[in-house]
């Protein structure tokens, strides 16, 4: 579960009018969380790990200060696990947080932060004002605004078709660094090569760090979700973010006739979104470039045409003395 945004009623109103709101329009203020859980450098990742499951958010803005100095994700988490780092008792955030933090501006447009979020390969951004933390943003966030914009066409065309997976008796440590290495946020576990399971960064936190299970030593089946949120790959991409919204997931695992295909992420709907919104974007600059440029060419047609009667005139005059 990501942050709760404060923009619910913002993002209803451009539901109502998606066919003529522009996606510079929706800015990070109307869909971003002012409710900021932070940390501090000095904290342990166990005990922030702790704090991020009882808020139920997947990160903390570390602060040092008035200032945002870095951000600890759940992937800062998987990282120290699929590093071997397994007592989280002994680790500072400052150790295991990214630093330092990519700030915008609650006036920038969720179109411009979500290009922002690809870019760096990043979900959430804290949101400063007057070099002030007034709030966060998370990809969650983006996409549920974007989404609001424009109508898209089924998952099929937008799901990750090389899906990572692991044995449900693979143990977790081994599953982590899978993760880690494709800088993925889940892998589905199958048995007998039939999903069985999805373990998250999430799952990871909640069913093994904050309980002080050891990875090197828990199973993926033991603390994995099961059975999985599924979807064919007919669904439409507004149904599919729809249902992640309405369930509190960040991915959905596509099948078709019983055998896996794909998975859907919140990343793969945003970039989607983005690429269709520019496009149209484009498509409308593009059409006003060209009739600009046809207004153009007809002045310059009217001035040759005034030059030319000028010429007549001048003509005219001059037999006439």
């Amino acid at each position: 579960m990501e942050f709760e945004t404060q923009g619910q009623g913002t993002l209803d109103r451009a539901a109502g009018r998606s066919a003529t709101i522009s996606s510079h329009d929706l800015k990070v203020r109307d869909v971003m969380s002012k409710d900021v859980v932070t940390a501090v450098p000095g904290d342990t990742v166990f005990d922030a790990a702790k704090r991020m499951f009882e808020a139920g958010i997947s990160c903390l803005v570390v602060t040092d200060g008035q200032r945002a100095i870095g951000i600890l994700t759940e992937r800062d988490v998987l990282r120290a696990v699929a590093g071997g780092l397994l007592d989280l008792h002994r680790i500072t955030v400052a150790q295991a947080m990214s630093s330092p933090v990519q700030p915008v501006s609650p006036a920038l447009s969720i179109l411009a932060a979500g290009r922002i979020m690809e870019a760096r390969q990043i979900r959430r951004l804290p949101v400063l004002e007057d070099r002030q933390l007034v709030g966060i943003v998370t990809q969650t966030d983006i996409t549920r605004g974007l989404v609001t914009l424009i109508p898209l066409k089924s998952i099929s065309d937008i799901m990750t078709r090389d899906v990572a997976t692991v044995a449900a008796d693979a143990l977790v440590a081994e599953a982590a660094r899978i993760m880690a290495s494709k800088r993925i946020s889940c892998v589905v576990a199958t048995r007998q090569d039939e999903p069985a399971g999805i373990l998250t960064e999430k799952d990871l936190i909640h069913r093994v760090v904050t309980v002080q299970k050891n990875p090197a030593e828990t199973r993926v089946a033991d603390v994995m979700s099961s059975p999985i949120t599924t979807v064919p790959p007919s669904y439409s991409v507004l149904g599919v973010s729809r249902k992640m919204d309405a369930l509190h997931l960040h991915r959905l695992v596509v099948m078709d006739a019983g055998k896996l295909c794909g998975i859907v992420t919140q990343t793969d709907i945003m970039r989607a979104i983005r690429v269709d919104l520019e496009r149209v974007e484009n498509d409308r600059w593009g059409w006003m470039t060209e009739l600009a440029m046809q207004v153009r060419a007809s002045i310059d047609n009217l001035q040759k045409l005034e030059d030319l009667l000028q010429a007549l005139r001048a003509t005219g005059r001059n037999r006439h003395e």
